[in-house]
This record gives C-alpha cells, sequence and structure tokens, in this order.
C-alpha cells in the first residue's frame, strides 16, 4: 500500500477554475498554510500535472487543484501524516 503524499501550500497561487462542461469560469488562490493531499486521478491536467484535494476546507464542501508539478515544487512542501 503506497503512502498518500501530503503538502501545506507555502506561497500564493492561482490556477484557472473550470464548470463541470469544462469551461473557464475565473481562478481560485490557493492560500499559504492550506493542507492538500495528491488525489489519484486527474480531472482536467494533463501528465505534467498532480491532482490535489484540499484537507483542511470548510465541511461539506470539495476543494481541489491541479497544479503543474513545477508549481507544486515552488509553492508546496510535502508533509509527513501527522501534518509536521
Amino acid at each position: 500500500m503506497s503512502k498518500i503524499k501530503r503538502f501545506r501550500c507555502t506561497k500564493m497561487c492561482c490556477f484557472e477554475a473550470y464548470d463541470d462542461d469544462g469551461f473557464l469560469i475565473g481562478y481560485r488562490f490557493v492560500d499559504p498554510g492550506s493542507i492538500w493531499r495528491e488525489g489519484g486521478h486527474l480531472i482536467e491536467g494533463g501528465p505534467g500535472s498532480v491532482h490535489l484535494d484540499r484537507e483542511d476546507g470548510k465541511p461539506n464542501t470539495m476543494e481541489w487543484c491541479e497544479v503543474p508539478k513545477w508549481t507544486l515544487k515552488e509553492c508546496f512542501e510535502e508533509i509527513d501524516r501527522a501534518g509536521n
């Protein structure tokens, strides 16, 4: 069983946001300090992207983003399961 990677945003970043039909609806900002985990499947991005699901978002919301791997390295740090 592989460990799910977890990340903390270290630098504000911005991504395009799309609706269920694939149309651009605006931009989503990711705040420093927010906690994310790597998801298993890409929805919009290609092989150069990583799907992240937010862990510390508001209840009953589904926050996710697909970041280019270079942005993941620049704006996120990997953390352990305990959040350290």
